[in-house]
């Protein structure tokens, strides 16, 4: 009944049942990794508005509304247009990159047209990443424990927002908060180089694919040559 559902919820066995399957947890590390670099940011963003560009409350406030809004605009029209160009594991290791380039520029901007900008990319390329993560996870368990997977998939989005305002908090008292930017880039560059390395849904490492197509130019090169 609903005891043993809520037993199968909190099961710490079932959860390590559910990473058994082949690519859960990597995706499931590949989304901290991604999100703990906006978490870091965002929870100590509106201290940096009013300490650093003396924002009135009205300011703050329109600037924090405008990330919730890429988000929705990146996950409900970006995303489909984008699969159908790109693998979804191309889109993940993408927007590592794309946050860490963000979070290196935010901490320099100097205007809040330069907030604007910077915030742009940071929040479409995580936005699109969640929703593609999700889709992958739910591709790779059975139907029966797509629920299981989709909750582990939102506790790790949550365990995300608890750890990065105790670190950020920290960080932005002793080092400021252009630190707070070139950690957030370190662990966006860390997960994206381990997304390339590793298999994340697509069977074959970035790495591999990218040899295997230097292999091919190189032959060809060869070829040209010998004719």
């Amino acid at each position: 009944g609903m005891q043993g559902k809520l037993r199968n919820v909190f099961s710490l066995t079932e959860i390590l049942r559910l990473g058994r399957y082949k690519f859960v947890r990597r995706l499931l590390l590949a989304k901290l990794g991604i999100m703990f670099p906006s978490a870091l940011f965002m929870s100590m963003f509106a201290q940096f508005c009013v300490t650093e560009f003396r924002f009135e409350p009205k300011r703050t406030g329109r600037l924090l509304s405008y990330v919730p809004l890429v988000r929705m605009i990146g996950q409900g029209l970006l995303v489909n247009p984008l699969v159908k160009l790109f693998s979804e594991t191309l889109m993940i290791r993408a927007s590592c990159f794309v946050i860490a380039l963000s979070m290196l520029f935010i901490g320099y901007a100097t205007t809040e047209l330069e907030l604007y900008l910077v915030l742009l990319p940071l929040n479409l390329s995580g936005a699109v990443a969640i929703v593609v993560i999700s889709g992958l996870l739910t591709q790779a368990v059975p139907e029966a424990d797509t629920g299981g997977v989709l909750g582990l998939d939102h506790a790790v989005l949550s365990f995300a927002y608890i750890i990065g305002p105790l670190v950020s908090g920290w960080i932005y008292e002793l080092y400021g908060f252009v630190i707070l930017g070139y950690l957030g880039a370190l662990i966006a560059t860390f997960t994206g180089v381990c997304c390339c390395v590793l298999d994340i849904g697509d069977e074959t490492p970035c790495i591999v694919q990218m040899k295997r197509q230097y292999r091919k130019i190189t032959r060809c090169c060869r070829c040209c040559r010998c004719c």
